[in-house]
């Protein structure tokens, strides 16, 4: 399986709410699409469910045509699962009902034999199998939602879409959950778009992620290359914390106007380079008592378990470190700031 996103554009009207979005998504891919409200990301993913056609570009699924401004295949009859915001269920079926519902309307061809398999196996995989019998109102917010799942990857789509399925679910069961999908995702291997605006989620649940902004995408890679190597500033402030230190590149050797410091083996992006920034993490920044690297003063601290989150004063910059707990220092201390 393969969907090709290929020039995608999107306007209601004169408002522009997608621009020139290509991508390719592969067999078996987690991707997350991630971004601001009102970004377009649901937009994207409503065009490639077929619930709305674009206005400029194409979906292509195989090398099957699925969308252009003049065609669309409807949504029953892309080999896709939906998975909403929303829980969507009907307090009138049970939950066996539900999940056995896409199979009523998709796969008439199927014998009753062959339905009952797909659905205890959905069942079995989303963890319901022993909630079968029960009615909606009758179970948690985590229940639910796999409900919601079960019934999305009941006829084995070929692609699986996700909008912000973790939304209504509280701090703990979010976390939950994502351990759940990871699970199922790696048990059914079937392919994953999943919309998210937490940063969170995209980062623990995929294997590339496509960011966007103002309906164009601001970039599109691995959650390692997303955090460790923004392209943009951006990426830099939306993705964690990042401190922007302004100043000189000498390779990799970086000076400002209170000392210099090294940043070894950085692919640091031409954008961040041409405006005589450098994009520092804050778990990249170490406090030393003495040696090279920018001198500054601890302004404040916060005790946060393994961590101790610091406020040092340099110049006119504030930096922002996270350092062990192990690595104490009071506020008032002068500190060195090193790259690690």
């Amino acid at each position: 399986m393969s969907l090709v996103i290929d020039h995608i554009s999107m306007s209601y009207g004169k408002t522009a709410v997608l621009h020139d979005i290509s991508a390719e998504i592969g067999r078996g891919e987690f991707l997350s699409i991630l971004g601001h409200s009102g970004c377009g990301k649901t937009t994207l993913l409503k065009i490639i469910a077929g619930f709305v056609r674009p206005t400029g570009g194409r979906v292509l699924l195989d090398g099957a045509l699925y969308s252009d401004p003049s065609h669309s295949v409807p949504p029953e009859k892309r080999d896709m699962g939906m998975v909403f915001q929303s829980f969507a269920l009907w307090p009138h079926m049970t939950i066996r009902q539900h999940v056995e519902f896409p199979l009523q309307c998709r796969a008439k061809d199927l014998s009753q034999a062959e339905k009952d398999q797909k659905v205890a196996h959905a069942l079995e995989v989303t963890g319901l199998s022993d909630l079968a019998g029960r009615y909606p109102d009758e179970l948690s917010g985590g229940q639910k939602q796999r409900v919601s799942l079960a019934r999305a990857i009941v006829s084995g789509p070929a692609l699986l879409l996700m909008d912000e399925p973790l939304s209504a679910l509280d701090a703990d069961l979010r976390i939950s959950m994502r351990k759940e999908i990871s699970r199922i995702h790696r048990l059914t291997g079937t392919t994953v778009i999943f919309v998210t605006h937490d940063q969170g989620e995209a980062l623990s649940l995929s294997n590339r992620i496509m960011v966007l902004n103002g309906g164009r995408i601001e970039q599109i890679g691995t959650p390692e290359d997303i955090y460790l190597h923004p392209q943009t500033k951006f990426i830099a402030s939306f993705i964690g914390r990042c401190n922007f230190v302004k100043g000189d590149w000498d390779g990799d050797v970086f000076h400002t106007r209170e000392g210099k410091f090294v940043v070894r083996g950085a692919a640091v992006a031409d954008a961040f380079r041409r405006d005589h920034i450098c994009p520092i993490r804050p778990e990249q920044l170490r406090l030393s008592g003495e040696g090279d690297g920018l001198a500054g003063v601890v302004q404040e601290k916060q005790y946060n378990g393994r961590e101790i989150h610091y406020a040092v004063a340099s110049g006119d910059e504030l930096f922002t470190v996270y350092a062990p707990a192990a690595e104490n220092y009071a506020i008032g201390d002068e500190v060195y700031l090193q790259c690690r």
